[in-house]
Formats: structure tokens, C-alpha cells, sequence
């Protein structure tokens, strides 16, 4: 996977987009399918992109399942800083 200014911006509309839908919802867990309707990625790439988030301790990812492979996210309280970080740049 490269990683380059498409992929960072990718990444920032993940981080971006499962902030505003946990907002919403007032849960704390987020739907990857769900999500990705939203997204609108494919499989592959948005495991990818979830496990690198997962791995920089952005998201947690505490159920599997599912056409994604994992069934939800939840941000963590790098992922919600980074979030209202990139919603104040609006």
C-alpha cells in the first residue's frame, strides 16, 4: 500500500466520517458496513485501511464479523482529538 496524500485524506474522511456517524447515533461503536455506505469502498481496501488506523491507535476494532471483516469501530481518544481536530478545519 502506498502511502502518499490520497491515502492520508482517505484516512482523515474515515476518521472524519465515523466521528460525525457516532455523533448521530450517540453509540459508541459504529457499523463498518454501515460506514462503508458512506465510504463506499471496497473490502479489501477498507480492511487495509482500518487495520493501519487500528495499528496507529486511531480506532479499535472490538467485533469481527460481516462482509468486512470486522463488524464495528470505535474511535479511541487519539481517533475522537484527531476527528474534532480535522471537523474544526471545515
Amino acid at each position: 500500500m502506498l502511502i502518499g496524500s490520497s491515502f492520508n485524506k482517505k484516512l482523515e474522511f474515515i476518521i472524519s466520517t465515523a466521528h460525525e456517524q457516532l455523533e448521530k447515533s450517540e453509540s459508541e461503536r459504529l457499523s463498518v458496513e454501515e460506514l462503508n455506505k458512506i465510504l463506499s469502498f471496497d473490502k479489501i481496501e477498507l480492511k487495509n485501511y482500518l487495520e493501519y488506523l487500528r495499528d496507529k491507535d486511531f480506532i479499535s476494532l472490538p467485533t469481527i464479523g460481516g462482509p468486512y471483516l470486522y463488524g464495528h469501530i470505535e474511535l479511541t481518544s487519539k481517533g475522537e482529538k484527531k476527528a474534532l481536530e480535522l471537523n474544526s478545519k471545515k
